[in-house]
C-alpha cells in the first residue's frame, strides 16, 4: 500500500500545469503594472490640477493669498456660559 502513492497532479500532466501557471503569473504581473501607472498617472493629474487651480485663485483673489500671517490672540476666548 505504501508503493502506491497518490499524487495530486498527474506526473503526464505536469507541463501544462506549469504553463498555465507561469501564464497566471505573467498576467498578475500584467495587472500590477497597469495599476502601477494608472496610479502614477492619476497622482500627477491630480497635482497638475491643484496647482492650476491655485493658480486660478491667485489671479482672482491676489490679496488673499499675500504672505501676511495671522497672529494668534493673546487673550484666552471668552467662556460660554
Amino acid at each position: 500500500m505504501a508503493d502506491a502513492q497518490q499524487h495530486i497532479i498527474e506526473p503526464e500532466r505536469h507541463g501544462i500545469w506549469i504553463a498555465v501557471t507561469f501564464i497566471l503569473a505573467l498576467l498578475a504581473l500584467v495587472v500590477a503594472l497597469v495599476g502601477i501607472n494608472r496610479s502614477s498617472t492619476a497622482d500627477a493629474t491630480m497635482a497638475m490640477e491643484i496647482l492650476l487651480l491655485n493658480q486660478k485663485m491667485e489671479a482672482h483673489h491676489p490679496s488673499a493669498t499675500s504672505a501676511q500671517p495671522v497672529a494668534p490672540s493673546a487673550a484666552p476666548a471668552p467662556e460660554a456660559k
